[in-house]
Formats: structure tokens, C-alpha cells, sequence
């Protein structure tokens, strides 16, 4: 299926999860599904609107780069290029790995399939992917652990289900941004976030 021309909607999803042609999930999971297919189906914006300016050159003079030219606003090829502060729409899954690896376990792929297949929906969104641990073991080596794990997850999204690459931007955020209300060393902050940018 072309998931450009023609994609699954989410009452489709739903109604295939509910008869069991898709592996069952959890109804948070069904929730977070119809929060990320929300946050893909908004309009992208492209940034503020660009101001304009006016350059007076004396002398011919060739202006230098960034001289009376504003920034163009980001769009789908900039994607690498995000500032960490950008405005999008978070929704955190729980992915399996294998314990101390990158390596995604066999039953957390039906729940990367489906959420690939929401990230389909709308082409021109750009989606960070952010890994996640919580503060057990070495800083450090969680810190790269989780870049590792966003990598794998992105890269199964693109090999597996034919997202373009440079629409996914992988980070690694180790135990930087535990959840609220919940004790650091939780099992529930070891997530992958996919952060809609709209």
C-alpha cells in the first residue's frame, strides 16, 4: 500500500485492532495512536512569517551572508536542522529492547509498524525521536544508549516501513527528562517520544 496516495484512518486502525488483524495494544497505546495521528493531520506551519527587510549597499559592495535577509522558515529538507526548542506535539511509546542494547525486541514491532503507518499520513511533517532511560546505571553510557535506541527506531522506520529518513531526527536524552510524578529510577521512563513538529 502507498501510504502517500492512499492511507489507513484511524477508525480503519481501530477497527482492525478491534477485530484482532493487528496485534492488540493497550487502550493507552489506542489513545496515544489517535493523539499522534491528531498532531500528523495539523497543518505544518512554517515558522513565523518571514519579515521583510530592505538592504542599502553603498559601493556595490555584495552583501554578506545573513546581511538584511531574514531566515527562511524551516521546512521538510531542514529537518535535521530543528532548534531544540521547537514547537511540536509529544506522544511518548513504550518500546521494548533488549536489555543494555539498541537492538528493538521482536514484540514491539507491531507498535512501531502502526505508528510508522501514522507518521505516513502527512509526508511534509517533520518528527523527532527522542530516547529516553531513566537514571539507572552510568549517565553516560545511557546517554548514548538512548541516542543508539532512537537511531534503531528510525532506521526500522525507514528501512521497514519506507518513511524518508530525513524527516526523523534521532536524539538520545538518557535520563535528562524523567517523567513528572514519577520516580527517576521508574522502568516507565525508559521511552522513545516522537515529537510531531508542526
Amino acid at each position: 500500500m502507498n501510504y502517500r496516495t492512499g492511507w489507513m484512518d484511524a477508525a480503519v486502525i481501530f477497527a482492525l485492532l478491534a477485530v484482532g488483524s493487528v496485534s492488540a495494544f493497550d487502550k493507552s497505546d489506542e489513545a496515544k495512536f489517535k493523539a499522534l495521528e491528531k498532531a500528523m493531520s495539523t497543518p505544518t506551519s512554517t515558522g513565523k512569517k518571514p519579515h521583510q527587510s530592505r538592504a542599502i549597499v553603498f559601493d556595490n559592495e555584495p552583501l554578506a551572508p545573513g546581511d538584511g535577509v531574514d531566515s527562511k522558515p524551516v521546512n521538510i529538507a531542514d529537518c535535521a536542522a530543528l532548534p531544540p526548542d521547537v514547537n511540536s506535539v509529544a506522544v511518548d511509546f513504550v518500546v521494548q529492547f533488549k536489555v543494555g542494547s539498541a537492538d528493538i525486541a521482536p514484540s514491539s514491532q507491531p507498535l512501531l509498524r502502526q505508528i510508522a503507518k501514522i507518521l505516513a499520513i502527512s509526508p511534509d511533517h517533520c518528527v523527532i525521536v527522542e530516547g529516553h532511560t531513566d537514571v539507572s546505571g552510568n549517565a553516560d553510557r545511557n546517554m548514548t544508549l538512548s541516542r543508539h535506541r532512537a537511531d534503531a527506531v528510525v532506521e526500522f522506520m525507514v528501512e521497514k516501513m519506507g518513511l524518508e529518513h530525513r524527516r526523523l531526527v534521532p536524539i538520545g536524552k538518557g535520563s535528562t527528562d524523567t517523567l513528572k510524578n514519577l520516580a527517576p529510577q521508574d522502568p516507565k521512563n525508559r521511552r522513545v517520544v516522537f515529537k510531531v513538529v508542526g
